[in-house]
């Protein structure tokens, strides 16, 4: 008669806590990330969850990533909901928007995002929600007053001035 073979089953075990701690740890690494299918970003692109809007745009402005608890975040997402709230659209949108805006600056002069989000809400202030210009237009004055060397607080009256026409001369709904 034939001795029966024994396994230790060592293997199957170490097999098994290997694919446990694999499955765990992808698990945690998606945990981490949000998954976005809007039109805010690319289909299927990973957005990291906890960090907002204005977290996201000053490191990308900064172009390293910012502790959580600098002051600069508390107005930057502050700012980021007011424009947001005032053009209805997503604040998601208002920091890409800001964000492009501050980089064609930037490419010709030093800019800070917060000024271009600043310029909207002042371009902007006082108007009827009915009246105001969509964001794109406005910080597209805004970058042109800046680029052709005007300060910040001109551009902003440039940004202004142009909000006022559009809204004058917008047709009547």
């Amino acid at each position: 008669m034939m001795p029966r073979m024994r396994s230790s089953g060592a293997s199957h075990r170490a097999t098994l806590v290997g694919i446990a701690i694999l499955a765990a740890l992808a698990i945690l690494m998606f945990s981490l990330f949000d998954r976005r299918a809007s039109q805010d970003a690319p289909p299927g692109a990973l957005i990291e969850r906890g960090m907002s809007p204005g977290h996201r745009m000053l490191n990308a402005e900064a172009g390293r990533t910012l502790p959580a608890n600098s002051p600069r975040i508390q107005r930057a997402d502050a700012s980021i909901t007011r424009v947001s709230a005032r053009f209805g659209i997503s604040k998601d949108r208002v920091a890409d928007l800001a964000l492009s805006t501050r980089n064609a600056i930037a490419k010709a002069q030093p800019e800070d995002v917060l000024d271009v989000l600043d310029a909207a809400m002042f371009a902007t202030e006082g108007m009827a929600p009915a009246a105001i210009t969509p964001l794109p237009p406005v910080l597209a004055a805004y970058a042109q007053a800046r680029l052709n060397g005007a300060t910040v607080a001109d551009a902003r009256a440039v940004a202004r001035s142009f909000a006022e026409l559009a809204a004058n001369n917008r047709p009547p709904q």
